[in-house]
């Protein structure tokens, strides 16, 4: 009987130390450009056309309560601290973004992933004397991030086009679509791993994306303008 007890204690810290961790952060600076456009029917009120050109950051912090299936995810965005154009400090701006979602992970096969996300958002602009902008913009959104792997999970170097577009919003008609192109390089036992599997891997992570963003924005001391925001660039970014 002893014998049998100490197999199966043998037996389960052998498989648990095979099993990845619950949880993980990830970390990710980088260059983007962002258009910002933002238009109002007001004739006291001029549009604002910028291109800006700054560093980026972001931060993210994933638990999985049913892994690999459901899990829990918090992050943040920063765009802007570091500005290289333009020059004028009355056109430039701090976009910043924060987040907390549940998703509900189908795989599909070896290759393919949907993951459906319900998520609450903050997001707000940093503008010298609130020239141009919004502010304090909450809301709950409902969205699919689509991933896939052309050449599976056994390369050196795994390459991941995804995908994630709105399907609702309860605010200011708010609708962001972002693509992207993932190069994660796995790190040490992580590479045994298998998609979807694979999201627990340390890696280093190089990615490239595109986002667009188009919100009507309203509030009641103010006419509501229409705001555009389109920004594309690179990062380098550690999953550990």
């Amino acid at each position: 009987m002893k014998w049998i007890l100490v197999l199966l204690f043998l037996s389960t810290q052998i498989f648990s130390a095979e099993l990845p961790s619950r949880w993980r952060f990830e970390y990710h600076v980088g260059k983007v450009t962002t258009q910002y456009l933002e238009e109002q029917s007001s004739i006291l009120f001029e549009d604002v056309d910028i291109t800006q050109k700054s560093a980026y950051q972001e931060f993210i912090f994933q638990y999985f309560l049913l892994p690999p299936y459901i899990d829990f995810t918090s992050g943040a965005q920063v765009t802007g601290y570091q500005v290289d154009e333009p020059e004028d400090s009355s056109e430039q701006f701090t976009y910043l973004t924060g987040y907390a979602n549940l998703g509900f992970l189908v795989p599909w096969g070896d290759y393919f992933q949907i993951k459906l996300i319900f998520e609450h958002f903050y997001t707000t602009m940093l503008v010298k004397d609130d020239a141009f902008g919004f502010q304090n913009l909450r809301g709950n959104q409902i969205y699919p991030e689509l991933e896939f792997l052309p050449f599976g999970s056994d390369m050196f170097i795994q390459i991941s086009p995804y995908l994630k577009f709105p399907l609702w919003t309860d605010t200011g008609n708010r609708r962001e679509t972002t693509v992207g192109l993932k190069l994660k390089v796995p790190l040490g036992s992580a590479r045994e791993q298998r998609f979807p599997t694979f999201a627990y891997q340390k890696a280093i992570i190089i990615k490239l994306f595109y986002t667009n963003m188009a919100l009507k924005f309203e509030r009641n001391d103010f006419i509501e303008s229409d705001m555009k925001v389109n920004q594309y660039g690179a990062s380098l970014g550690f999953s550990f």
